[in-house]
């Protein structure tokens, strides 16, 4: 995973500024996809969905935002390291330094009288340290005595605007506040309602992929468990996504036989062996959120 820069975005509502940060590149190794649908890739993880604005408090689409510009949290690997070399003295051994002028630097006789004759003078600037160092021990071996400088040089790039810069960056929603958003109005379509309701869930079960002891959705509080009720309503039964989400939801709020029958629905194509993973956990009367083998659903792209 390689990360990118932090993109600055503008609240829709007023205007104030946030970064959010991208990726420059990333993978899908160690990914686990979990049973309610949550692809988890450490190494290509999803950008926010929504935030709420730290001016007006109002949530917003983080994609949705105007993109103002970027800033580059790495600016050192743009720079250029050299040395440059200057010649102080030539020693006792003047004339043989003088040949080494014009045998190693291809300087004719002119240009080298007139190049000893203002020492102290720059020899050059050379890329590879080696490089300089052989060049350096060459005339030194002679007696002479050479200096060395390391230089580092940046680029001629604008900076950013200082708020751009000093704007906090975009943090991720928890499940309460993906269900505010939801009570303030954020969702305008089903498709949208739906979205953020399943990334509440989503959030709620974080933990449970930590090792937190499981507690079923049928035991948690009463705004969780409707939620996991309206989602269910917003998945269409002629989707094989939206009814591997409904028979999944109906497991976690452990009612098994509703989520064997939505699970033995045909056709689920695609879908092994994960699906039979759920039929056996709803079997088994095991509501508990569950690893699957990889090519066991659609996995959620950023």
């Amino acid at each position: 995973m390689i990360p990118g820069p932090d993109m600055v975005i503008g609240c829709p509502r007023c205007g104030a500024l946030h970064r959010r940060w991208s990726l420059a590149s990333g993978n899908t190794f160690g990914a686990v996809l979990w049973s309610d649908g949550w692809f988890e890739a450490p190494m290509r993880p999803l950008p926010p969905l929504v935030a709420r604005c730290m001016g007006c408090h109002a949530f917003f689409w983080v994609a949705r935002a105007v993109e103002l510009g970027h800033v580059d949290r790495v600016t050192s690997q743009c720079g250029e390291t050299f040395t440059t070399l200057t010649l102080e003295s030539t020693g006792a051994r003047r004339i043989e330094v003088m040949q080494r002028l014009r045998s190693d630097l291809g300087m004719g006789l002119q240009e080298v009288k007139h190049f000893v004759a203002q020492l102290p003078a720059r020899l050059g600037e050379y890329d590879h340290l080696g490089t300089a160092r052989h060049i350096a021990d060459r005339f030194e071996e002679l007696g002479a005595r050479v200096s060395s400088t390391r230089i580092v040089t940046q680029p001629d790039v604008p900076m950013p605007p200082r708020e751009w810069t000093e704007a906090p960056q975009v943090q991720d929603v928890s499940e309460a506040l993906f269900l505010d958003a939801l009570r303030e109005g954020l969702a305008t379509t089903s498709d949208e309602e739906r979205e953020l309701r399943q990334w509440a869930w989503w959030q709620g079960n974080k933990a449970y992929r930590r090792d937190a002891p499981w507690v079923p959705l049928a035991q948690r509080t009463p705004q969780v468990r409707d939620n996991a009720e309206a989602l269910m309503t917003l998945c269409a039964l002629d989707d094989a996504e939206h009814r591997w989400m409904h028979a999944e939801l109906l497991r976690e709020l452990e009612r098994f036989e509703e989520a064997l029958t939505i699970l033995n629905l045909p056709p689920f194509p695609a879908l092994e062996p994960g699906l039979e993973s759920l039929r056996d956990a709803a079997r088994r009367a095991d509501s508990r959120l569950l690893p699957l083998p990889a090519g066991s659903a659609p996995a959620v792209e950023p």
